[in-house]
């Protein structure tokens, strides 16, 4: 039997009839349309019969389908920026020509893989490596076993692309052992700004080789970490802080590792009053971190500028914050102590709790609630009304007009 390489299918090409190649017109038409570099099949899903939803765009594999041609119409198109694989059969030899295809293309910016049929993760190397538009690879669902991990870290940690930016192995039952390969990998990838990890088996191990990755990156871009959903401790959370503070992250998700205790919560301490904290939001649900955690959380967060949202919910039956925590909350948005600690209070947190919930959410005091929405307002006006509520018996209004300018000379006079 002849060897189907590009040779073989570059010199047939031409002639080749596609519906000797497909099994349905549907799928002819998309290989046509990748033949001729159509500019309108920009998206590409590969699929089964029983996927429940498909349209114009989506390849079903049926019987009669050659994959080696598909395969070889991908590589060759120039306009084709998406393709998701959700589906490959078990076919060694077709899967083979099918991946060597594939590895042509020079167009393609989002890759989603569901199923490679069994093959292995390298026989993508040559795509990785010579694909300078790739900004996305996902795996979501994708079942990532340790040899798996090792391909795959193999193939990451041999170039990096400035285009790269997106990562995403959610749900791919990933162990703590494969995700330590993969992250280890990504030491030559400072250039990525988001990276999901949702849903797998990820603890301390996998935290530490993650925090030695972000704090060998010398120039950081990343701004989104998800880590819902695994098996983080206080040990992998403190292991994974140290290396956050070398980054501009924005958006840390946290929520439902169940394993992270009150104690835990105070590694951030240092992050959050760092001046290269630059975090805006922080998703913390699912956590029972009871009143420990929101003390630290409310001494950590104290000349924060930076932290918008601190999410969880507060009507989870498994949350037990008492009066102590929430006063804690409350002290840290409005310190009624004095007019200088009202003024430096927490002024640009604007949710502590769930956003979607707020109208039913019984669990949080009025007064929280009142000071975050004078946060949502202009700062300056969250501290006057702070200061008024603070300090009832003062006249403080004709200094309010400067905008607060003498506000220290105002609290020199009225402390001495």
């Amino acid at each position: 039997m002849e060897r189907r390489d590009f040779h073989y299918y570059e010199a047939r090409a031409q002639d080749v009839k596609l519906e000797d190649i497909t099994s349905c017109e549907k799928n002819a038409n998309i290989i046509r349309m990748l033949r001729d570099d159509d500019p309108n099949l920009r998206d590409l899903t590969i699929c089964q019969i029983n996927d429940r939803y498909y349209s114009v765009s989506y390849f079903v594999i049926g019987e009669g389908d050659d994959l080696g041609w598909l395969g070889y119409f991908i590589g060759c198109s120039e306009h084709l920026q998406t393709l998701h694989i959700k589906y490959l059969p078990q076919e060694r030899e077709h899967i083979e020509a099918f991946m060597e295809g594939i590895n042509r293309n020079r167009s393609i910016n989002n890759l989603m893989i569901r199923d490679l049929g069994g093959a292995s993760f390298r026989g993508l190397r040559t795509f990785f490596t010579s694909n300078y538009n790739l900004g996305l690879l996902g795996l979501e669902y994708f079942d990532v076993g340790l040899e798996c991990a090792q391909s795959i870290a193999s193939v990451l940690g041999e170039s990096s692309r400035e285009s790269f930016k997106h990562l995403d192995f959610s749900r791919c039952n990933l162990s703590d052992e494969g995700f330590t390969e993969i992250v280890t990998a990504l030491s030559i990838q400072p250039q990525l700004e988001e990276l999901y990890f949702e849903g797998n088996n990820i603890g301390s191990m996998g935290c530490i080789a993650l925090g030695a990755t972000l704090r060998g990156w010398q120039t950081s871009n990343l701004r989104i970490l998800d880590l819902d959903k695994n098996a983080i401790d206080d040990q992998g959370l403190e292991a994974l802080i140290a290396g956050i503070t070398n980054t501009t992250l924005k958006e840390l998700k946290l929520s439902h590792n169940t394993m992270i205790t009150g104690a835990g919560l105070r590694s951030l301490r240092n992050y959050f009053q760092s001046e290269s904290c630059t975090l805006s939001k922080l998703a913390l649900y699912g956590i029972d971190f009871g009143d420990e955690g929101a003390v630290a959380l409310a001494e950590g967060l104290t000349r924060n500028k930076s932290l918008e949202c601190l999410y969880f919910d507060p009507d989870d039956p498994g949350i037990t914050i008492t009066e102590v925590g929430w006063a804690a909350f409350s002290t840290l948005l409005c310190d009624p102590s004095t007019i200088n600690s009202a003024y430096l209070s927490n002024h640009n947190i604007l949710v502590i709790g769930d956003p979607d919930d707020y109208e039913d959410d019984t669990d949080t005091p009025s007064d929280i609630k009142q000071y975050l929405e004078w946060n949502r307002g202009r700062p300056h006006q969250a501290a006057i009304c702070k200061i008024l509520k603070s300090q009832p018996d003062l006249d403080m209004k004709p200094f309010f007009e400067w905008k607060l300018k003498f506000l220290p000379l105002v609290m020199n006079w009225f402390e001495g």
